[in-house]
């Protein structure tokens, strides 16, 4: 082999190796570009999936706590019209005249079935914490509200006993034990709301 074609062949080679490297390094540098912009996607997801995941998370505190705060309104309602019945049945003494012992007493009774008719919708807000959830405070409202039976029928117990010319102290004791319990339900109600929707607390969803 002479010098001239010895000194072609190294060119040529050596121009090969050279674009061998170059693409080599080409290739390197796509993948490396490829895995940043993979792992730059996941995390821009990864950013939207908790995004999304912290949104729903306030929208359904949201959403509860305007079903707790509307159930323990609707409640209140209920349970002061009931005590406004006692206060009415309280006022009334053996010694008052006819006319002002029977306004009394159909002022309680009035107070009464208006207590009644507000425990309807109060049915349907407890509905609505029942959709809500989560379990603890379903138990929570079921409680209250069945809390309110014994305040309705003391205060109902104690009308048929002023009708009737035989009331006695212990008929106001009653309702006021059958309120003060009652009440007492929904403070639990309230305390179980606080702990629903403060954020943190880990039972949003029921096991």
């Amino acid at each position: 082999m002479d010098a001239g074609l010895a000194g072609l062949l190294g060119g040529v080679i050596g121009a090969a190796v050279g674009a061998l490297g170059a693409t080599a390094s080409a290739w390197i540098t796509g993948r490396k570009a490829e895995q940043q912009a993979k792992i730059q996607s996941e995390s821009q997801m990864g950013q939207a999936r908790l995004q999304i995941d912290a949104e729903r998370t306030r929208a359904l505190r949201e959403s509860r706590k305007s079903a707790y705060v509307a159930f323990a309104e609707g409640w209140n309602l209920v349970h002061g019209t009931l005590t406004e019945a006692g206060i009415k049945l309280g006022g009334i003494t053996a010694s008052d005249p006819p006319e002002e012992r029977e306004e009394r007493r159909q002022a309680a009774r009035r107070l009464w079935n208006e207590a009644r008719a507000l425990h309807r919708p109060l049915d349907r807000l407890l509905s609505v914490v029942y959709v809500e959830g989560p379990s603890p405070m379903r138990d929570a409202a079921m409680a209250a509200t069945g809390a309110l039976a014994p305040h309705f029928s003391a205060v109902m117990v104690w009308l048929h006993a002023v009708d009737g010319g035989t009331e006695t102290t212990q008929h106001a004791s009653e309702r006021d034990r059958a309120g003060s319990n009652a009440y007492g339900k929904l403070l639990e109600f309230l305390y179980a709301a606080s702990d629903a929707v403060t954020p943190g607390t880990r039972d949003l969803v029921d096991p």
